[in-house]
């Protein structure tokens, strides 16, 4: 059986994330199910929502978040959709990472995982959702599957569009020198420094403390797509970008998109 690779930073750790995940979890206003999708990168964890019968809906959170994150919105959707909110592998959250994620083939082992993921969910082809590095991941997907996917909403993509420097110059020295002074308030600044005080249920905002001081992510950071790429992306996108985006200035990721894409 192939070895679990954790992306948290101890299993004293990993409990206590998963105890703050269950809280949120406890909070889910729908009926919902959870699955494990086997995937040639592990078993992918999936809340599962809304009417079988319905259109699919895929919901990629973001780093330092799980699938719980979709808290929100996932009563609005399931109204409409089968949604399934995905914990992305090689994230911390509740999937199981055996193979590690290639640091030179990052964006083909996601392909490939999505396509996995797909073809044990039997889906054919459908909507996806996508938020920061899942912005990333659906963008990802919809150039290298474009078969499979029907149409993407991304929700301020980190990189993808334009360089995440701001990013680089606040994690870098909190995720190298935090561990090894032991310092928590290091590991979560750089998280406050993105979320800004966005009001948020207080079971989430626990969470995301967790994940910022347990987690170790197992995958690398997004990068960006070249011209040639964004120009081959036929599939019909919406791109949300708030003003108040830190990680990048929003007025040059909208310009780029919306030229080439």
């Amino acid at each position: 059986m192939p070895k679990k690779i954790s992306p948290f930073r101890s299993p004293e750790a990993e409990v206590l994330y998963f105890a703050a995940y269950e809280a949120v979890l406890k909070q889910w206003p729908v009926p919902y199910e959870e699955l494990y999708i086997p995937t040639r990168f592990g078993n992918t964890h999936i809340i599962a929502s809304g009417p079988k019968e319905a259109p699919p809906l895929v919901l990629l959170h973001p780093a330092g978040a799980g699938a719980v994150i979709w808290l929100r919105n996932v009563e609005a959707f399931s109204q409409h959709y089968r949604t399934y909110a995905v914990d992305t592998v090689g994230a911390p959250n509740k999937s199981i990472l055996t193979h590690p994620i290639s640091i030179l083939y990052q964006r083909q082992n996601f392909t490939d995982w999505m396509s996995d993921l797909l073809d044990g969910l039997k889906i054919e082809s459908t909507y996806m959702v996508g938020n920061s590095f899942g912005g990333f991941l659906t963008l990802n997907t919809a150039y290298s599957l474009p078969e499979r996917v029907k149409k993407i909403v991304l929700i301020s993509p980190a990189a993808t569009f334009v360089p995440i420097h701001a990013w680089t110059w606040h994690f870098a020295p909190a995720n190298l020198f935090g561990p090894l002074l032991g310092s928590e308030r290091m590991l979560i600044e750089p998280y406050e420094w993105i979320w800004q005080d966005l009001p948020v249920e207080e079971c989430i905002a626990q969470l995301r403390r967790i994940a910022a001081i347990t987690g170790r992510p197992r995958h690398w950071s997004p990068t960006l797509f070249s011209d040639k790429e964004l120009r081959q992306i036929q599939t019909p996108t919406l791109l949300l970008i708030g003003d108040h985006e830190v990680v990048y200035k929003p007025e040059r990721a909208i310009r780029r998109a919306t030229r080439l894409v």
